[in-house]
């Protein structure tokens, strides 16, 4: 009577099963982010806001127009990014308080490489348009400790502060959204370890008989 291994195959039961949990779960983020963007979309479409409401979500916010005004509180971060016009160069954010106390990030604009970094002054106050990108891990590097009590959107300024250029806004388009394809992913490794595991039985089997 062949018998088969209680423990080998519990092993690869449960790493198949666990594999296919995950992409069942990949599947569900899919459908979390679709949802995500379909409201970015609708608030990218939307009539500009006044100020930062306080009774709308950071979803609702992220990607919509407004016009605020704050101080800046915090030194220049630079980051990679590019001008309207395609050249390579740093954007320049830094936290900014709102007149009622709350805490965002501001794009205050895009610099050359070699033009050095800006300074502007602290409690510098900024009046200006511009859109809402939601980015917690950048408030992360922007606010520190402090990150916790700071609204995780960054405003990139239409007009930015004098010497600097416009920055260039993060797209949409740019929010990955891959989770389908690693969904995929899961279920054919599953699908994978259960056929080697299969084979490997029928050759031991064919091995001893």
């Amino acid at each position: 009577m062949r018998r088969v291994p209680i423990f080998a195959s519990l092993v690869v039961l449960l790493a198949v099963l666990t594999m296919v949990g995950l992409g069942f779960w990949q599947i569900r983020r899919a459908h979390w982010k679709e949802g995500l963007l379909v409201r970015y979309e609708a608030g990218a479409q939307a009539s500009a806001l006044n100020g930062l409401p306080v009774d709308m979500t950071i979803d609702d916010l992220s990607f919509r127009k407004t016009r605020l005004g704050c101080r800046i509180v915090t030194p220049i971060l630079q980051l990679g990014g590019a001008n309207a016009a395609g050249q390579t160069g740093f954007r320049n954010i830094a936290g900014c308080q709102l007149d009622d106390g709350r805490s965002i990030m501001a794009d205050i604009g895009w610099s050359a490489i070699n033009s050095g970094k800006p300074d502007p002054r602290s409690g510098l106050k900024i009046e200006a348009a511009g859109r809402l990108i939601p980015d917690t891990v950048l408030a992360g590097r922007i606010f520190g400790d402090r990150a916790g009590s700071a609204v995780p959107l960054l405003i990139v300024l239409d007009r930015p502060v004098s010497g600097l250029e416009p920055s260039v806004a993060p797209s949409i388009a740019e929010i990955p959204n891959n989770h389908r394809a690693y969904a995929a992913q899961w279920f054919l490794f599953a699908a994978t370890a259960l056929i080697i595991y299969v084979l490997a039985l029928r050759r031991r089997y064919k091995t001893r008989g």
